[in-house]
């Protein structure tokens, strides 16, 4: 979780779920449990991650957004299948693109990491401004 909790609750995760009518931001289901997630940027030649603003996820989204952790949990199948059905893939792509974004996070995992905050989320959340600058590599799920 990113900040004080209170601006989070109250700030950024309620004027992300206003911004989105409180729709997930990618399907635009309104059902169920809304999570509000960060959007980062990657500079991978720097090692810098910026966070670029935050947008809402429904469930299933959120699992497809965590792809990783939803298979270790055993939620494999609706992340292939939330795939599939978002962007009219078969299973065979579902899984290609899995595999890759995968590959991306193993080789990301293994540098340290800066991270910067978008000027314009530091100007509406001056609270982000005090985040890290820098994050030991993610661990492993």
């Amino acid at each position: 979780m990113l900040g004080n909790k209170a601006v989070w609750k109250r700030q950024i995760r309620s004027d992300t779920l206003a911004a989105a009518n409180n729709c997930c931001s990618v399907c635009r289901s309104n059902q169920g449990r809304m999570t509000c997630h960060e959007k980062w940027g990657y500079d991978d030649e720097r090692c810098v991650a910026t966070l670029m603003g935050f947008e809402i996820h429904c469930s299933n989204c959120d699992l497809v957004a965590h792809a990783g952790r939803a298979f270790k949990l055993g939620y494999g199948e609706v992340v292939i299948s939330h795939l599939c059905a978002l962007n009219h893939w078969d299973i065979e792509r579902a899984v290609d693109v899995l595999k890759h974004a995968m590959d991306v996070w193993m080789k990301r995992s293994e540098e340290d990491w800066r991270i910067k905050v978008a000027s314009s989320l530091v100007e509406r959340y001056p609270e982000l401004a005090e985040l890290p600058r820098f994050i030991p590599s993610p661990i492993a799920y």
